[in-house]
C-alpha cells in the first residue's frame, strides 16, 4: 500500500479551501455589484417618474402614504425624540462635570441632537417602522400576484408602487426628523432644570449660544437621504421577495439591516462634505 505524502496533504487542502474562499469572495463581490446596479438603475427610474406624482392621482397616492408613513409614526417619533434629549443631557452633564461650565451644556446637547443624534437615531428608528412597512406590502403584493396585475393592466407598478412611496419618505422623514429634533431639545431642557440642578436659563443660553443655521440645514440634508434610503431599499427588498411568507420576512429583515446600514455609511459622507 502506497504511503501517502504529509506535505502533498497539506498542500492539497491548502488549494482547496483557497479556490473556495476566492471563489465565494469573488461570487459575493459581483452579487454585490449586481446588487448596486439594480438599485442605481431603480433610483434613476424612480427620480423619472416622480413628475407623474405631481398629477392629481399621483399627488394622491403619495398623500395617502405620507400619512402611512409619516403621520402615523408620529407616537414613536415623540417617544424616541424625548429620550434622545434626555439621555443627549445626562451624558453632556457627566462629561462636562468639574470640566467645563455647565453653561455650554444646552450647547453641547443642541449641536449633538441636530447633527447626530436627531437624524441618525429617528432615521434608524424610521427604518424598522417605515422599511419593512413597505418591503412587507410590496412583498406580499408580489406573493399575491398583485404586482403581476398591474402590468396586465398596463400600470406601471414604478409609478404607481414605488414613486408615491419614496416621495412620501423623502417629503416626511425631514419633518419626522425636525419633529424629533424640537422634541428632543424640550426633553433635554426638562432633565436638565428637573434633575441636574441646572436653571432654565443657562440651559435656554446655552441652547442658543454658537447655533448656526447651517447645522439645520445638515439635519435636513440627512433626513431627506435618510428618507429615500428607506424607502427605496424597501421597495428594492419587497420587490425581490420570493418563497411566500418566508420570503416576505427575509425582505422585511434585509430592507431593515440594509437601510440600517447605508444610514450609518451616508451619515459620514455627508457630515464629512458639508462640516469639512
Amino acid at each position: 500500500m502506497a504511503r501517502t505524502n504529509p506535505l502533498l496533504v497539506v498542500v492539497e487542502a491548502t488549494g482547496e479551501a483557497t479556490t473556495l474562499f476566492f471563489g465565494k469572495l469573488f461570487g459575493a463581490l459581483g452579487r454585490m455589484l449586481a446588487t448596486l446596479g439594480d438599485l442605481f438603475g431603480l433610483v434613476f427610474q424612480i427620480l423619472w417618474l416622480f413628475r407623474f406624482t405631481f398629477t392629481k392621482r399621483g399627488w394622491l397616492l403619495a398623500r395617502t402614504q405620507m400619512m402611512d408613513l409619516g403621520v402615523a409614526s408620529l407616537p414613536l417619533v415623540f417617544i424616541t425624540a424625548l429620550f434622545i434629549g434626555m439621555v443627549a443631557a445626562v451624558s453632556a452633564k457627566y462629561q462636562f462635570q468639574n470640566f467645563v461650565p455647565l453653561r455650554y451644556l444646552g450647547t453641547a446637547v443642541t449641536q449633538m441632537v441636530f447633527l447626530e443624534l436627531g437624524p441618525v437615531l429617528t432615521a434608524l428608528v424610521m427604518s424598522g417602522r417605515i422599511g419593512s412597512s413597505i418591503a412587507a406590502q410590496i412583498g406580499t403584493m408580489k406573493e399575491k400576484e398583485e404586482v403581476d396585475a398591474y402590468r396586465v393592466l398596463d400600470l406601471d407598478p414604478l409609478r404607481y408602487l414605488a414613486a408615491p412611496r419614496v416621495l412620501a419618505g423623502i417629503v416626511m422623514l425631514p419633518t419626522l426628523t425636525m419633529i424629533a429634533c424640537s422634541l428632543a431639545l424640550i426633553g433635554s431642557w426638562a432633565v436638565a432644570v428637573g434633575g441636574l440642578g441646572v436653571t432654565s436659563y443657562t440651559m435656554v443660553s446655552g441652547m442658543r449660544l454658537f447655533f448656526r443655521s447651517y447645522i439645520l440645514l445638515v439635519c435636513l440634508v440627512k433626513g431627506t437621504v435618510f428618507g429615500g434610503l428607506i424607502s427605496i431599499l424597501g421597495y428594492y427588498h419587497g420587490i425581490k421577495s420570493a418563497g411566500g411568507a418566508r420570503g416576505v420576512g427575509e425582505a422585511t429583515m434585509k430592507s431593515v439591516v440594509s437601510s440600517s446600514v447605508m444610514i450609518l455609511m451616508f451619515d459620514f459622507l455627508i457630515t464629512f462634505l458639508m462640516l469639512f
